[in-house]
């Protein structure tokens, strides 16, 4: 975290790539999986579940 907010993604993607010392790389990329999995998370949440979808055969 940096300045008590969650870097996006994007961010943690170039700080990775420009960092040279071993720890810090090392935080940094933890800290880029949870961010891609929190992004994963929310993604899927927003989408319907299949079941709230009406078929074809629901509606005859």
């Amino acid at each position: 975290m940096a300045n008590g907010r969650q870097k996006d993604w994007r961010e943690l993607c170039i700080a990775v790539t420009n960092e040279s010392d071993s720890t810090k790389l090392s935080s940094l990329v933890q800290e880029l999986i949870e961010a891609l999995d929190q992004g994963e998370r929310n993604w899927r949440h927003s989408i319907c579940p299949l079941d709230a979808i009406p078929t074809s055969r629901d509606a005859a």
